[in-house]
Order: C-alpha cells, then structure tokens, then sequence
C-alpha cells in the first residue's frame, strides 16, 4: 500500500483548517447583519458610574416613578470637597443602588439620614460622602475606591456588600475589569464577549440563555460564574483595605436592610452573610448589620412599586442606626 506523501496530508489539513474557518467567519458576520449580539454585554449586566456634574436632574425609573440627583465632577452623589478640614471626621459609604438612593430624591438617601442623625447626637461636624452606585458589585467598588474615593481621603469607609456579587453571568467582573486568571477562562472571555456564533450555539443549548444574568434561584444547566466570587471578593476587599491604609483609614462591612427583612419581621437570612462574619472576624473589621433597623415601618420602608429599594422614610431610619452603629467605633471618637 502506497503512503500519502507528509505535505500532501499537511496541505489537506491546512485547507479544511481554512475552509472551516472560512465559514466560521461567514457564520459570524452573518449573524451580526442579523443583528445577534456577543453573549457577555457589559452594560445589560450593570454597575457603571452615574454620569457626572447633573444638577437636579430628573431619573425616570423603569416602574414608572421619577425622582432628582445631583452628582460631582467624579459622578458621586455628593457635594463634599476632596480637601480635608481639620476637626471633621469623615465617612465613605460604597455600595450599589440601595445605598445610592435609586428612587429617592437629593435628602432622601441614607447618607442625609446618617447626616441628620450625627447632627441630632450632636456630632454636626460628621461629613459623610456617598459613594454608592447602581449595581456596583463588590470587584467595581473597589476599584472605584482607588481610583475616585481615595482622593477624598475618608477615616471611615463602610462597604454595604451587595448582592450582585452572587448573579451569575458568563464571566465575573474582576475578569471584565482586569482580565481573566489562566488559559481556560481567557478563551471563555474572548468567546463570551467576541463570538456571535458561540452566543447562537449557547441560546440553542440552554433556556435562559438570552439573560444576561441569573439570580441564583433561577436555576440553569448551563456552567455559569458569580460576578464576584469568595475568592474575588476577598481579593477586592483586600486592596481596598490596602489602599485605605495609607492614610490610616480604616473599612468596614455592612448588610442593608432589604424586602426579605421586612416581609419576615426580622433579619432574614441572605447570601454572603456567612462569608463576611469569616473574613471580618479573619481581618478584625466590624460589621454594620442594617437588616433590622426598618422593621417597625413595614412595607413602607420600601418604594411601593419598587419592594427593592427603600423609600425616604426607610433610608431615614436606616440611616439613623447606621450613624448610631457608627458613632461607637475608634474612627469617629472625639478627638
């Protein structure tokens, strides 16, 4: 039996490489005529700063409510000046839209609640500057913290943890903001956020394909990652802190009332709960629990329409046991 010479094998798998890849390329700028998007979409997933310098401006809320805000020239909802005044205590809260106040105006968030209530304990000279966004996980506060929140130096910086650390998506923000860790998950990236054809394939695959994000009670069998999980959040916590302690400023974590709390009557459980008494207790941070601060507002600690934010009212008492939680810590004693 006569052998196929080596080239004119090498050349047969070298033209069914490129007619494959021929049609994979085919295949990909017809579905995007089509108009089929990457699977990964950065802005469906959320998490992007408010727009900076808005002075009064109206927010129409998907559920039909508007309310006003007003942001700095680093897109805070804040007026607070970067320059420090000798004598003040100042305090950063990062989060995402239940410490921001989505759906409340300007002295309706929890930030004017702890104002009011470190005035009304006699400590006026408090500033607090509020450093939550929209659906920020814990990976994209940090990262806000050392690029933006640093620059204002805080004493004090409480981390509200939010619950979209625990969505899953096809790749975790850490992987979004920084790169992916390892070959494997480089290729999950690139095929997540580049790929028309491998976004057709997962939608004729697997239900619930199409969404963006999956709470972890929608249950899918297709793999997916936390935005943020243990081991990012622990590594995103830590520069934080690291950053932080370069003018001595100290963190801590914090749970925020949400809609489980007040329908039960008492702190519900909820995810991460467990991991964050590990890591303050590992790192001694403290641990500002909200979750039953509102308890005695029911319902009305929540936006009517909107059961997962708080109302004025809720903010407002959430923000007077916050400043009362505070006031007992090292960073804020009288000098």
């Amino acid at each position: 039996m006569r052998r196929r010479p080596q080239n004119s094998l090498l050349m047969r798998a070298a033209m069914g490489l490129a007619v494959a890849a021929s049609a994979l390329l085919c295949a990909e700028l017809g579905l995007r005529a089509a108009g089929l998007r990457p699977g990964y979409q950065a802005d469906e997933i959320g998490g992007w700063r408010a727009l900076p310098e808005q002075q009064d401006g109206l927010v129409r809320r998907r559920e039909g409510g508007e309310f006003r805000l007003s942001t700095n020239a680093d897109g805070l909802r804040s007026a607070l000046p970067k320059a420090r005044s000798p004598g003040r205590p100042r305090v950063a809260i990062l989060g995402d839209s239940i410490a921001f106040g989505w759906g409340v105006s300007e002295g309706e968030t929890l930030a004017d609640g702890a104002l009011r209530a470190f005035a009304a304990q006699g400590r006026p000279e408090v500033e607090l500057l509020n450093g939550a966004q929209p659906g920020y996980s814990t990976a994209q506060a940090s990262r806000l913290f050392q690029a933006v929140i640093s620059a204002y130096q805080p004493d004090l910086t409480v981390l509200f943890l939010p619950m979209h650390d625990h969505n899953l998506t096809l790749i975790s923000d850490p992987e979004h903001l920084v790169g992916a860790r390892g070959p494997l998950r480089a290729v999950a990236v690139q095929l997540a956020t580049r790929s028309r054809v491998y976004e057709a394939l997962r939608r004729a695959i697997f239900p619930l394909a199409d969404r963006p994000f999956l709470r972890t009670d929608e249950p899918s069998a297709e793999p997916r990652v936390p935005r943020v999980s243990e081991a990012e959040r622990a590594a995103a916590l830590d520069a934080l802190r690291a950053a932080a302690a370069t003018w001595g400023g100290a963190v801590a974590l914090g749970h925020l009332p949400f809609a489980d709390d007040q329908a039960r009557g008492a702190a519900a459980p909820r995810a991460g709960l467990e991991w964050a008494a590990g890591y303050a207790a590992n790192n001694g941070l403290h641990i500002v629990d909200l979750r039953d601060c509102c308890l005695s507002l029911g319902a009305g600690a929540l936006l009517p329409d909107d059961p997962g934010h708080l109302s004025a009212a809720g903010n407002d008492a959430a923000g007077a046991a916050l400043a009362k939680d505070l006031l007992q810590l090292p960073a804020l004693a009288r000098p």
